[in-house]
């Protein structure tokens, strides 16, 4: 009896992690509640430091920013690369960079700019989501045979991704003009062909697959990159590091996301230098730090009353960004470009679109009431997406539906990247088409191998037994 009744007494597997939950909670408040002090200390610089320069307090808020960001993409989730910390990086970038580019630069179009103001509101908001929905850490981590793809997964990676490159580098060669369109059919290529090396049987030769993985990366970036969009240059190296930390005992992925961020950022900024001496882009660096301007923007014309609040109507957009606009001409416009009429007039009508990061959609829309119920609603999905990535790799890829799996957990990750820079639609109208063209290439190998077998075909495959078998089976069914 003692021996039936002893399951029951034996603590739940995750019991520890609920004891240990309350602990890791508090610690989370702890430190949190020391970076928002230092945020607050920064606003003393201004007054406290000798000179007549008086953007201190922005320049150091901006500092700790980025230090923040990159503390948390270090520490979530140890030597894999979380959704989390994909998320902190971005906001390293366009919010903590942002601020200390204009800072230091001293580049606004408007003198008036609350740049110090807004910085503020992204830094503390940051944090305190940070504080009650991701500081208590990443999920466990997985085994030491998760993630792992078999010899005949890895091969149908490799092979179709490659096919999938081939595809996009032929339209792109024979019609230019469907370049954006193949775009995300060539970058699930490039992602299928690393995850198939990689996580597969040959991924123990790590100079080769990553050899491999590079050649790929560089005929995406020379056939299918046209100088715009070079977030997504930095998203898909990314995807790459994201799939090659998690052969990592050590957390080697994140050092050379680390030690790489400043050359990758400059070679990125010196592909689109050479601007008018009056932009803010004559230097290349206007993708990365025009959002923090113009959601500083939006706030000024939001305290003036000039903002009229969309209520949720850009968060629609995105819904719907899929719908192709030829079947519902009247598609509401995405976020990016609904800001054109209010902060670059002169371009209404040309297709272009304007960069105000995620909390400026929220400010677009519900004003400073948004930016209070983004901290949830953010802390909710980023840790939702961090579970379905941590869910994906802690299965062995044996099937092209758990490396699909996979492979979406990676893609809606780094797709990160484009959220925190504009917002909900951009990062729809790119993971999106990225994730149908991996979704029709599942459903497809499922539906061929799953077709029913011939009866001759199953006899000559499996012998006159089968065959019998087969029969009687078909039989059954009628």
């Amino acid at each position: 009896m003692a021996i039936l009744h002893a399951p029951s007494a034996r603590p739940a597997p995750d019991a520890g992690a609920r004891r240990n939950d309350l602990p890791r909670y508090l610690h989370s408040l702890v430190v949190g509640m020391a970076w928002l002090i230092a945020g607050g200390a920064c606003f003393t610089l201004d007054h406290a430091l000798p000179g007549e320069w008086d953007n201190n307090a922005l320049v150091a808020l901006s500092g700790l920013a980025i230090a923040f960001g990159g503390w948390v993409f270090w520490r979530h989730g140890g030597p894999r690369i979380t959704a989390v910390a994909v998320y902190n990086l971005a906001f390293a970038v366009f919010i903590g960079f942002g601020g200390l580019y204009h800072g230091l630069k001293n580049v606004t179009t408007d003198p008036g700019i609350p740049l110090l103001t807004t910085v503020a509101v992204c830094f503390f908001s940051h944090v305190l989501t940070w504080m009650l929905f991701w500081g208590t850490g990443a999920p466990a981590a997985p085994r030491s045979d998760a993630a792992r793809a078999d010899a005949g997964t890895a091969g149908w990676a490799v092979t179709f991704g490659l096919v999938l490159l081939a595809i996009a580098v032929v339209a792109s060669l024979a019609a230019p003009q469907s370049v954006f369109t193949v775009r995300p059919v060539g970058f699930v290529g490039v992602v299928l062909v690393a995850t198939g090396l990689l996580r597969g049987p040959m991924g123990r030769w790590t100079v080769l697959c990553g050899s491999v993985c590079a050649v790929t990366f560089t005929i995406y970036f020379f056939y299918l990159f046209d100088g715009f969009g070079r977030i997504v240059i930095g998203t898909l190296a990314l995807a790459l590091l994201v799939i090659l930390a998690h052969g990592d005992r050590r957390p080697l992925s994140k050092t050379l996301v680390i030690v790489g961020a400043a050359p990758v950022l400059l070679f990125l900024a010196a592909l689109r230098a050479g601007g008018a001496e009056s932009t803010v882009d004559s230097d290349g660096f206007g993708s990365a730090v025009s959002p923090m301007s113009a959601f500083a923007q939006l706030w000024q014309m939001n305290a003036g009353g000039t903002l009229p609040h969309s209520s949720g109507g850009t968060f629609f957009a995105s819904l719907v960004a899929l719908v192709p606009r030829g079947l519902w001409p009247e598609k509401p416009a995405g976020f990016g470009y609904e800001l054109v009429s209010y902060l670059a007039p002169q371009l209404a009508g040309t297709g272009h679109s304007v960069a105000a990061l995620w909390q400026g959609e929220w400010l677009f829309n519900f004003g400073v009431a948004g930016m209070v119920v983004m901290i949830p609603v953010t802390g909710l999905a980023v840790r939702g997406i961090d579970w379905f990535l941590a869910r994906a790799s802690a299965r062995p890829l044996t099937t092209p539906r758990a490396l699909g799996c996979y492979v979406a957990a990676v893609l809606a990750a780094v797709g990160l990247f484009d959220l925190v820079w504009v917002g909900g639609f951009t990062y729809m109208t790119r993971t999106g088409p990225r994730l149908l063209v991996l979704a029709l290439l599942v459903v497809t190998t499922a539906w061929l191998t799953r077709r029913p077998m011939p009866l001759e075909a199953a006899d000559r495959r499996f012998g006159p037994d089968a065959f019998d078998r087969r029969v009687a089976v078909e039989r059954m069914r009628k």
